[in-house]
């Protein structure tokens, strides 16, 4: 009897481990995706405004922000993991650039939001 439950505690404990990982992974995502859509908002309100100097200090982050949790994108969710890189590498190089091109960066950086929202809800 003893053994029995000290077998059904252990299962009990691994289960709950391995849904503990599995949890921290979608949050991970979650989070990632509500600092990214958190940082294109921002981008927008630059962009819109006019603001270069913001542009070039926001834009830059989303690859910093997309790097902790890209992996578990790519694994899990291919399609959106395309679509993400098809608009994030060139807003954070519009928002590099000399010259803002407020119409351009605008759309594509509402195109990575569009994404990313897309992302978000699949996670949910």
């Amino acid at each position: 009897m003893k053994k029995l439950m000290t077998l059904v505690l252990a299962i009990g404990l691994g289960c709950t481990l391995f849904l503990a990982g599995c949890s921290s992974k979608d949050s991970k995502v979650t989070d990632g995706v509500n600092n990214m859509l958190e940082t294109t908002d921002q981008l927008s309100k630059a962009i819109k405004s006019g603001d270069q100097a913001k542009v070039k200090e926001v834009g830059p982050k989303l690859e910093d922000q997309w790097k902790v949790f890209e992996d578990e994108v790519k694994k899990d969710h291919k399609d959106l993991y395309e679509k993400i890189e098809k608009y994030l590498d060139p807003t954070i190089a519009g928002s590099e650039a000399d010259t803002l091109d407020k119409e351009a960066l605008g759309t594509l950086n509402d195109q990575l939001s569009d994404a990313l929202k897309e992302l978000k809800n699949k996670t949910k």
